[in-house]
């Protein structure tokens, strides 16, 4: 298999840093496109999951332990001679994790930072309201309670038909994480938003029990998709991390943000 596969949208800036950007449950690719074309400091890849958008006639991996090995493996094949940084939000955060554990581990990668957003820390459960063996009308109301979703759109019945099955298998694959004591060498970078229904800021604290190395968080303001409202600016801090990453000035000035 063709490994960019993973990578539908895609960037090579020339720069020394490869980005790599993990979706929502729900999500796609697509979610990260506008980085793509947008940044000017990291080649960004947004990672496509079998069974999502562009792969969307594949069968879906539905455990994130093999998913996981499947995309640090590609990562792998195109990172030979650069740092790499994983951005995950929310399912795309527990993805990353299980990620960057399987880099450290298992190849000579060099990475440089872990980012995640919107989720709490592995080792903790969540506080999702919805399981994948409740009948569909309970997932809508779900989707209603996060917001993201356009309203007009979860009242759209054909819309509904058509992405239901993939929502589904997107918390089928995140029912599937299980914390199995993994602690990484990579620095982590935590970020949450003020009024995301589900976590507190102590269940992003916990990242740095994870992690033998540096730890910062940051909060922001919105709700469990803040960074969407954001829009480039989001983009932007993220940059700005990357490009100033020094393990001494990123910590004391990233903590004053």
């Amino acid at each position: 298999m063709d490994m960019k596969i993973w990578f539908p949208f895609s960037r090579d800036n020339l720069t020394n840093v490869n980005l790599f950007c993990f979706h929502h449950a729900g999500g796609s690719a697509a979610n990260y496109k506008e980085w793509v074309s947008e940044s000017k400091e990291a080649n960004i890849y947004s990672v496509e999951l079998p069974g999502k958008g562009t792969r969307r006639n594949e069968e879906p991996i539905l455990n994130v332990d093999d998913l996981g090995v499947e995309i640090a493996k590609a990562i792998e094949s195109i990172s030979k001679d650069r740092k790499v940084v994983l951005f995950g939000h929310s399912m795309g955060a527990a993805i990353a994790f299980k990620v960057a554990y399987y880099l450290e581990k298992n190849t000579d990668i060099q990475m440089q930072l872990l980012i995640v957003a919107s989720r709490q820390a592995p080792h903790y459960k969540g506080k999702d309201k919805y399981h994948s063996t409740k009948a569909d009308n309970y997932l809508i109301q779900e989707l209603y309670r996060l917001g993201g979703t356009p309203k007009h759109l979860l009242e759209n019945q054909e819309f509904l038909n058509f992405v239901i099955p993939s929502i589904k298998n997107d918390y089928i694959l995140h029912e599937s994480f299980s914390y199995k004591g993994e602690e990484l060498n990579t620095p982590i970078i935590a970020h949450y938003s003020e009024d995301d229904v589900d976590l507190t800021e102590l269940d992003l604290l916990r990242w740095q029990e994870v992690t033998s190395n540096e730890y910062a968080i940051k909060k922001f303001q919105g709700g469990h998709f803040f960074f969407y409202e954001l829009g480039n600016t989001y983009l932007k801090i993220i940059e700005d991390t990357i490009i100033h990453y020094n393990a001494n000035v990123l910590w004391k000035t990233f903590s004053n943000l």
